[in-house]
């Protein structure tokens, strides 16, 4: 615990400019891979029928748990 307290004190050795560029980089980079991500999802819902064992209601019904899934973590938040 005295560590983290310790840790928590110190500042970062960085230019604050620096240190801003550097977030707001990070920032942009997860906002691109978040939408790489959801790309990729979405191609792979959308070619569900391709897997064989699976028709199009079975298609359908993956697709809304998926959604559903989703959309309740989104609201945990």
């Amino acid at each position: 615990m005295k560590r983290k307290q310790e840790r928590e004190k110190t500042t970062s050795p960085f230019h604050p400019n620096v240190m801003a560029a550097w977030n707001k980089g990070f920032e942009a980079g997860a906002k691109r891979q978040n939408e790489l991500d959801t790309k990729i999802m979405l191609e792979w819902l959308e070619s569900l029928e391709e897997i064989a064992g699976i028709g199009p209601k079975t298609a359908q019904k993956i697709r809304e748990h998926c959604l559903t899934f989703i959309q309740s973590k989104h609201q945990g938040r």
